[in-house]
């Protein structure tokens, strides 16, 4: 796939990983739209982007106010979801606010926007979704009960919506890195990070992202990063 002259929405574009993706994608010809959360954190978006945008994947009507907006004025190509939250803490201990808090905005609020635009998508050559679900969604670990669970819940949405969507022509990715060395763990919505290795450098992450969009790719394994 050439990204030449393609518009691609990266969610979470004022991150870390999805700030490199921004700029890695300008580097290819991309026009690339990116979004934060808050107007704070959009000025952390790399200037390469030709459009900063906001939306709370946590607010229903948030994600409805940028759908509309690009469903009427964006012919968006391609869509990468880099935005999400972490929490710790066992499962007895975690409650239900926080892992509903985890699941509108891991999961619920994420096929919310990618279901939203797919129309937008239909009709367009080489149309895609990214969604970074993590080697959570291939291997459990102790006190990430409530994380791994709505990222897991994306990943099988992601393998049902594959199939729905290939008489459209739109190609579902399913993004799978390890550790990533981001800073989330440090911004936990609750509990404390366990000690964990050194994890990946972001800009070699997005970059297996950028090759494996261009690749014609589908599900990408941790091993795979």
């Amino acid at each position: 796939m050439d990204l030449n002259e393609k518009c691609i929405l990266v969610v979470g574009g004022s991150g870390v990983l999805g700030g490199e993706l921004v700029k890695i994608l300008s580097t290819k010809g991309a026009r690339v739209l990116a979004t934060a959360r808050t107007a704070e954190t959009a000025q952390h978006i790399p200037d390469q982007a030709q459009l900063k945008l906001l939306v709370d994947l946590g607010d229903s009507a948030s994600i409805r106010v940028l759908t509309d907006y690009l469903s009427a004025n964006e012919p968006i190509d391609g869509i990468i979801l880099a935005a999400g939250r972490v929490g710790f803490g066992v499962a007895a201990e975690t409650s239900e606010g926080d892992v509903s808090t985890l699941t509108q905005v891991n999961f619920l609020g994420q096929a919310q926007l990618l279901t939203a635009l797919t129309q937008s998508l239909k009709g367009r050559e080489d149309a895609f979704v990214a969604a970074i679900t993590g080697v959570v969604a291939e291997k459990s670990f102790p006190g990430m009960s409530a994380y791994s669970a709505s990222k897991s819940a994306l990943s099988a949405w992601l393998g049902s919506v594959a199939m729905e969507w290939r008489r459209d022509k739109i190609r579902v990715m399913d993004l799978r890195p390890g550790h990533t060395e981001t800073g989330l763990a440090t911004r936990p919505l609750f509990g404390n990070a366990p000690q964990m290795p050194t994890g990946m450098s972001p800009e070699h992450v997005a970059q297996a992202i950028v090759s494996a969009i261009e690749s014609g790719a589908t599900v990408v394994s941790s091993a795979e990063f």
